[in-house]
């Protein structure tokens, strides 16, 4: 099997960007979200990495976050829905160009995929036939795999706040509102985006104690003016996950 695309959410984003490029996405705008200007007073005096810290520590405390996802390249777009716990995760990928497929993690050590035809077609390097076969089949995962990292993305806390995280240099955005919270953004580079683009992302963090991340806003563009788009909103944070291994599935390792 070819190693080369996996649709965790940096490859689905690279997959798509791929699709614009061959042609067959047609470019479209993305409308942007109006804001409101609100006090950001329990950051006076901080920096946004001190800023950042802050909220890590809180998402880190409470120990999950449900995470509702929309990315856009072009006119193509597709949708993640996550569970993240501390060492256990779900996340379903839907109204997807490149497919649709549900990723489990239930350990440190193994985690587990399954698609449709499309899916394992488009991003396993499978045939026609092949995809086929193991549409709608669990396939598992274990961490000594090359694909485990790319399986687990955005699935555990700990990598949530790794994708969130805008990269340096970072600034404190204006204060605004969001969805009616008033929150301060940190404003920095893109992270999790295919390989290509640059552009700006900002993880917007609730002024109000204990001060957790309620979303996270991207855009950005390539050398050839192709854009890319995303939006994450965060909530039920502290809520139980709980993720059972499927009672049948194959092992990756015989796959061809």
């Amino acid at each position: 099997m070819e190693t080369s695309s996996h649709a965790s959410k940096r490859r689905t984003r690279q997959a798509l960007s791929l699709a614009f490029t061959a042609g067959l996405v047609s470019p479209a705008g993305l409308a942007a979200r109006s804001s409101s200007l609100s006090s950001a007073r329990p950051f006076t005096g901080k920096t946004p990495a001190q800023v950042l810290a802050i909220a890590d520590a809180a998402e880190v405390a409470k120990g999950s976050v449900h995470i509702v996802e929309a990315d856009s390249i072009g006119g193509s777009t597709f949708q993640l829905v996550t569970d993240a716990g501390t060492s256990q995760g779900k996340q379903i990928l839907t109204r997807s160009t490149i497919g649709n497929a549900t990723f489990l993690v239930v350990s440190a050590q193994m985690a587990y995929v399954k698609g449709d035809a499309t899916y394992f077609e488009q991003n396993f390097s499978m045939s026609q036939g092949e995809a086929a076969e193991y549409a709608g089949q669990w396939i598992a995962v274990p961490s000594s795999s090359q694909y485990y990292a790319l399986i687990a993305e955005e699935l555990t806390v700990s990598s949530v706040i790794t994708e969130q995280t805008p990269s340096a240099p970072l600034s404190l955005a204006k204060p605004t509102t969001v969805d009616g919270k008033s929150v301060v953004g940190v404003s920095g580079g893109l992270t999790g985006a295919p390989s290509g683009y640059t552009g700006t992302q900002v993880l917007y963090i609730s002024t109000m104690t204990p001060y957790l991340p309620v979303s996270v806003v991207a855009h950005g563009t390539n050398a050839a003016n192709q854009t890319l788009s995303f939006r994450e909103e965060y909530s039920h944070y502290g809520e139980h996950v709980s993720v059972t291994a499927p009672a049948k599935s194959i092992p990756i390792s015989s796959i061809p």
